[in-house]
């Protein structure tokens, strides 16, 4: 056969998100758009920032060649200039051009990282719950996931847990907050105490470990929630964020990796991620979408849009007797099956033409997730369907969780 012994496998597998918005597109051309409500994919539907149409239409008035050529592959420096300067006024991180590479959305940034950084057999912790595609991400350059279980009454990861997860092979954590599926915001405890645990692996193992914080729903926080910032808590931090849910640009494929200053083999680093841009094809990130890009290292969609999204449907779901995970950032929950069945929650919820995504995938089972981004009137519309589903399970109505007050951070660990 030409289609590779790997490829046939991961043929055999498939992305519960991908199947279930294709699911919901099936559906739509069946019943109509207005009639299926899907809750499936992270699709922003929040307009988009006035720097995205703003760098559109300065592209479009200009006809220089030089505006649509190839650049440094690590994107253009005053691009990065911009955001490194963003960067280091937010977060009082001492950011420069040469800190930061642009990429193709984050998965990309997450891929050449891990080229730069794996051999065969090395580790990769990750914190469960967790967005699926790392699983993939990992395979794809021979290492080991390890996965390490998270408390249900907190949804935070167990720490005792992870710091028993780290090894010797361990070579790189990646950490989701604010986190896809369950919308949860790490608190100051749980971050200073993965940054505690890796500084002692570090001591005890006599290599760096590197943290890798994927943060592509970074600006989507709501109560007053403080999202860590983790090179304040970690030196040997790379970041790694996306445009596509703060500025709505999710096709558009742009974001960034930024290293931070002083952390360890920062150099050798730099020159990986850059190698592995061009090894793995992607060559250089989008022209025009680093302009949009820069246009909005300032800018986030109106954050109120989906906070008003959130209120609404974790509130309805609780009063229908569901029992939910209402998180406090990105634009996604976790409702736990009433019965522990997924797919059966999935399916009944189905036959009401609402296509959500199994909790399974996610390391989550017995959940499914919800992705609040779809346009207000349509959760609104969605509401009455979510109850009916409650009725056939005969729940009674729970109180809304209250979201814990945000702890400040404390800086422990440099490296």
């Amino acid at each position: 056969m030409l289609v590779s012994r790997f490829m046939q496998q991961r043929l055999g597998t498939s992305s519960a998100i991908r199947q279930a918005f294709e699911k919901a597109e099936a559906l739509k051309k069946a019943h109509g758009a207005d009639n299926v409500f899907d809750f499936s994919i992270g699709n922003p539907s929040a307009p988009c920032p006035a720097g995205v149409r703003a760098a559109l239409e300065d592209t479009a008035r200009k006809t220089a060649p030089e505006l649509h050529g190839y650049m440094d592959s690590s994107g253009y420096a005053d691009v990065r200039s911009t955001i490194a300067a963003s960067l280091a006024r937010r977060f009082d991180t001492a950011y420069t051009a040469s800190d930061i590479v642009m990429t193709i959305g984050a998965a990309s940034a997450i891929n050449a990282l891990m080229q730069t950084v794996l051999d065969p057999e090395d580790e990769v912790v990750v914190l469960l719950p967790c967005y699926p595609a790392y699983r993939v991400f990992v395979e794809n350059w021979g290492a080991r996931l390890v996965e390490v279980p998270f408390d249900e009454e907190t949804m935070l990861p167990d720490l005792a847990a992870f710091e028993r997860a780290l090894t010797p092979r361990t070579k790189l954590v990646i950490v989701n907050t604010p986190n896809n599926p369950s919308g949860v915001v790490y608190p100051a405890a749980a971050a200073d105490g993965i940054a505690g645990a890796l500084f002692r692996a570090q001591r005890a193992f006599g290599h760096p470990i590197l943290l890798l914080s994927d943060e592509p729903y970074r600006d989507l926080v709501y109560d007053g929630a403080q999202n860590p910032w983790w090179p304040a808590v970690y030196r040997n931090t790379a970041v790694v964020y996306s445009f596509s849910k703060s500025a709505s640009i999710a096709g558009e494929r742009i974001g960034y990796v930024a290293l931070t200053p002083g952390m360890a083999e920062r150099g050798p680093l730099l020159a990986g991620i850059r190698r592995s841009l061009g090894d793995i094809g992607f060559v250089n990130a989008p022209a025009t979408a680093q302009r949009m890009a820069a246009a909005c290292a300032d800018e986030t969609v109106d954050i109120a849009y989906y906070d008003r999204n959130r209120r609404m449907l974790a509130s309805a779901l609780a009063n229908a007797g569901f029992d939910v995970v209402p998180g406090n950032g990105a634009f996604y929950l976790l409702m736990a099956a009433p019965d522990g069945d997924e797919q059966l929650l999935l399916d009944r919820l189905a036959a009401k033409r609402i296509v959500a995504v199994g909790g399974s995938d996610f390391g989550a089972p017995g959940y499914v997730r919800l992705s609040y981004c779809l346009p207000p009137e349509a959760v609104s519309r969605a509401l009455p369907l979510f109850a009916q589903v409650a009725k056939e399970y005969h729940l009674s109505a729970l109180a809304v969780p209250e979201p814990a007050q945000p702890a400040p951070f404390t800086v422990l660990f440099a490296s």
